[in-house]
């Protein structure tokens, strides 16, 4: 797909919906109207209740917030609060049920509009749809949500939309924004069901970053339960983000925690990164966290340490995520965090001189692409 942005206007892709001109020279991606409004600029953790607690003291007032996974009842905190029923994980949508609604058993229906004001009245900022996992190819599933959230008409609510990667690929792009711009309200996007991750998509990451900073430009967007993707399209558009506390969701036998590396930006088997140093501990990266207190990352190696590692990855990129919001124009968050992908890749060239490894280390490709990509493109 062609760059959105030609020769200083921006360029109409989607029908009754063009880009707003020199967006990169705004201070900030549109406010959302309605209560979402109060979303903006903010990048939340994706966390259990449980998770939220420990959390807390390492999550910043004024630009974060939480997005919560599995919560019933009230919400202890004070920060704002999303709720994300998380239907996708285990169902998927069809035309005639996008929605994962209750069914049976009870004298009264509970119907979307109910489900949407229990998220509210447990304390939630604003309500998040329990959308179906949209399957590959199915954008008619995806027409249905779009259409049945449209006809609501409320200011409280967000799409949320769990897309196979496919869906943001060259076949399906344009009509995915068209479908979520006539939705008339915020979009919440999960990749994935569980992942929210571009390294499933290594082969093709480039075009698919291009995609989803064009549909973060085009529609106010909120990535959702990702990893660091939700710093590109926060620099790109997106007027608030969710990232996940730890790290990668994995299958393995292997107990130890997932560590963030901030030299990599990219999370670690603890386990790993105590054999990448080996007995050159000494030049295992110290960490200035709140949490580490320039202690070496590779302390985080037993189970035990989970929290730890958690809190030390929230308060790091946490930390970013502040600076990066604080940049005078999207173009400045944009160069922000080209840099600090640019500086990942300059680390994984510098350790593999000074561990004198005959394989390098060698970055993420969605993390090199961040790095190499001109912004708004």
């Amino acid at each position: 797909m062609n760059s959105p942005y030609v020769t200083g206007h921006w360029k109409p892709l989607v029908a009754g919906r063009a880009l707003p001109a020199d967006l990169a020279d705004h201070a900030s991606p549109r406010r959302p109207a309605g209560v979402a409004g109060a979303l903006l600029n903010r990048m939340f953790v994706y966390a259990s209740p449980a998770q939220a607690l420990a959390l807390q003291p390492y999550v910043s007032s004024e630009h974060g917030g939480f997005v919560l996974h599995g919560a019933r009842g009230g919400v202890a905190t004070d920060r704002p609060v999303l709720i994300d029923p998380a239907a996708y994980e285990k169902h998927v949508a069809t035309p005639d049920a996008p929605f994962l609604l209750p069914t049976g058993g009870g004298l009264l229906s509970i119907g979307l509009p109910e489900l949407l004001d229990d998220q509210l009245a447990a304390g939630a900022i604003a309500a998040i749809t329990p959308t179906k996992f949209i399957a590959a190819g199915d954008t008619e599933s995806l027409k249905a949500a779009a259409r049945q959230v449209a006809q609501l008409g409320r200011q409280d609510v967000l799409l949320l939309a769990p897309l196979d990667i496919s869906l943001v690929g060259r076949a399906h792009i344009d009509e995915v924004i068209a479908i979520l711009a006539d939705a008339g309200c915020p979009v919440a996007l999960v990749l994935g069901r569980r992942f929210g991750s571009l390294a499933q998509t290594a082969d093709r990451v480039v075009p698919y970053i291009r995609h989803l900073r064009l549909l973060a430009a085009t529609v106010d967007l909120m990535p959702l339960r990702t990893d660091l993707t939700a710093f590109d399209l926060v620099a790109h558009g997106a007027f608030a983000g969710a990232l996940r506390g730890g790290g990668p969701v994995r299958r393995t036998a292997d107990a130890s925690p997932d560590v963030l590396v901030p030299e990599f930006m990219a999370w670690w088997k603890a386990s790993e990164l105590v054999d990448l140093f080996g007995a050159r501990e000494n030049l295992a990266p110290r960490c200035p966290c709140v949490v580490c207190d320039d202690q070496r990352l590779t302390r985080l190696v037993r189970a035990h340490h989970a929290e730890e590692a958690m809190c030390h990855a929230v308060a790091t990129w946490g930390s970013y995520a502040g600076d990066m919001l604080g940049q005078q124009t999207m173009r400045g968050r944009a160069e922000y965090w080209r840099n600090l992908c640019r500086n990942a890749v300059g680390y994984h060239a510098m350790f593999t001189q000074h561990l004198r490894r005959v394989r390098p280390l060698v970055p993420h490709k969605s993390i090199h692409a961040w790095a190499t990509l001109p912004p708004w493109t």
